[in-house]
């Protein structure tokens, strides 16, 4: 995890939280053309950027690779973040936050893998943070930061991605290396989950 993912949506309720909370957001013009259900990685996604006093809200490939022969990272283990400098260096430097509706996991239920839908009912959208790169066409590029599970995912899978809400996000683009490490924990047992077949 997290290998596809749900995006419903989410431009009208980022503005709505970035017009609530009175922040400045600039949208790229290309936004909205873009997949929004059972997104899968290469394809266009929806990444928040800090951008001088407000924030960016761009079009973003899911997935990074760093030449044209290494592999396409789209997820980012945090234990690797926390073990090797160069991650460790993209983490405090290239941050951003992909915001989501929900994800999707395969269970395996006899010899069949079922395909389900997670999501945070609490939360309209919810974020998960990442880090980008630019390729060398000046595109930007961006892998989803991974985490052990908490209870409700360890009975579907071994890894989830880190969730944030709105005002964890946001403070995640502009906190310490050492603040934001503390954050990139699984969602706590207390918060509920929701499942459903897809």
């Amino acid at each position: 995890m997290c290998g596809r993912f749900e995006s419903k949506r989410v431009e009208e309720t980022l503005l709505d939280l970035f017009n609530y909370n009175k922040l400045q957001v600039k949208v790229d013009s290309e936004i909205n053309n873009r997949a929004d259900e059972d997104i899968r990685p290469t394809q266009k996604i929806v990444g928040v950027l800090k951008q001088d006093k407000g924030y960016r809200v761009a079009k973003v490939n899911w997935g990074i690779k760093f030449s044209d022969d290494s592999p396409l990272i789209f997820n980012s283990r945090i234990e690797t973040i926390k073990e090797k400098k160069f991650w460790n260096t993209l983490f405090s430097n290239n941050k951003c936050i992909v915001p989501m509706t929900g994800f999707y996991e395969w269970k395996t239920e006899g010899k069949k893998k079922i395909k389900y839908k997670i999501t945070v009912p609490e939360l309209k959208i919810f974020f998960v943070p990442a880090l980008y790169h630019k390729d060398k066409e000046k595109n930007l590029c961006a892998s989803l930061i991974t985490t052990t599970p908490n209870s409700f995912i360890k009975q579907i899978h071994h890894r989830m991605p880190v969730i944030l809400d709105f005002n964890e996000a946001l403070k995640f683009l502009t906190d310490t290396t050492e603040e934001n490490l503390q954050k990139c924990i699984p969602l706590p047992d207390s918060k509920k989950m929701e499942m459903e077949l897809s």
